[in-house]
Order: C-alpha cells, then structure tokens, then sequence
C-alpha cells in the first residue's frame, strides 16, 4: 500500500502567499493603469495650457502697439477712420 504524503502547514502558507501576491498584482495593476489615465489627462491639460500661454503672451507683445487700438476700436467700439465711408447692409 502507498503512503500518502500529509498536508502540512508549509504547503497551506505557500498556497495563502500566492493568492496574496495574486490579489496584490491585480490590485497594484489596476491602481497604475489608473494612475496612467489620470497622467495623460494632465498632459493634454498641460498642453492645452502652453498653447494659450503663448497665445497670451504673443496677444501681450501687441497690446502696445498702434495696429492693436485701431483693431480694437474698430471692432468693440464701432469706430471708423476720418474720410472712411461706411456701407449698411439694410438685409440684416
């Protein structure tokens, strides 16, 4: 007759190691795949930011020049120029 080996305690703590790492990846995987997401949101956000910081800073670097009121005058204010003619569309 064969002997049959005893399921000892060794064999019990190896088993409850591996289900622990097991559980501990998936739960670290999951935890960097949304730590990854969150990353790459911020990116497109920090992006975004730049491009209208240079926006500004170019819009900045024209305030103070001549062709910028004229601009402004005309479009906000609804100025026009002395000997300028100015047409009414009567459609609108």
């Amino acid at each position: 007759m064969k002997k049959r080996k005893k399921f000892n305690i060794w064999t019990l703590i190896l088993i409850v190691s591996f289900c622990y790492f097991g559980y501990t990846f998936y739960n670290q995987q999951s935890s960097i795949e949304e730590r990854n997401a969150q990353h790459a949101q911020l990116e497109k956000n920090i992006h975004a930011e730049t491009v209208k910081k240079q926006q500004l800073s170019k819009q900045k670097s024209q305030i103070n020049t001549d062709e910028f009121a004229e601009k402004i005058a005309r479009e906000k204010l609804g100025y026009v120029k002395d000997g300028e003619k100015i047409y009414v569309d009567t459609n609108k």
